[in-house]
């Protein structure tokens, strides 16, 4: 039996209606082209507690800390951005939202 194709669109809402999930997205350098989906669509209020772009890299390093090879699309990068974010929401919400299944995005470009 084959599951019916959705548009990023409904996969959007259908996650911006679903209470239980509550999170961040973090993008460096392209801009925050896959939280727009989650804004446009609407209902995100109930879904994203944050949203980030760091397009200056001493910014970004300032939050991240450095690569050690200077790179910042590497998976090294990727897991820093998740680990910081992920960690920033069970300190600042867990208490307040002790059921929530808290989720973190990130991506860099």
């Amino acid at each position: 039996m084959s599951r019916p194709f959705l548009e990023t669109e409904q996969k959007a809402l259908e996650i911006n209606l679903d209470d239980d999930i509550y999170g961040s997205f973090a993008e460096i350098g392209a801009g925050q082209e896959v939280a727009r989906h989650f804004f446009q669509v609407g209902a995100a209020a109930g879904t994203i507690a944050k949203t980030m772009s760091a397009y200056d890299k001493v910014v970004s390093d300032n939050i991240y800390g450095q690569e050690a090879k200077g790179r910042y699309v590497c998976e090294s990068r990727l897991y820093k951005m998740l680990d910081h974010e992920y960690a920033l929401m069970q300190s600042r919400l867990r208490t307040d939202r002790p059921d929530t299944n808290f989720f973190v995005f990130a991506d860099t470009v």
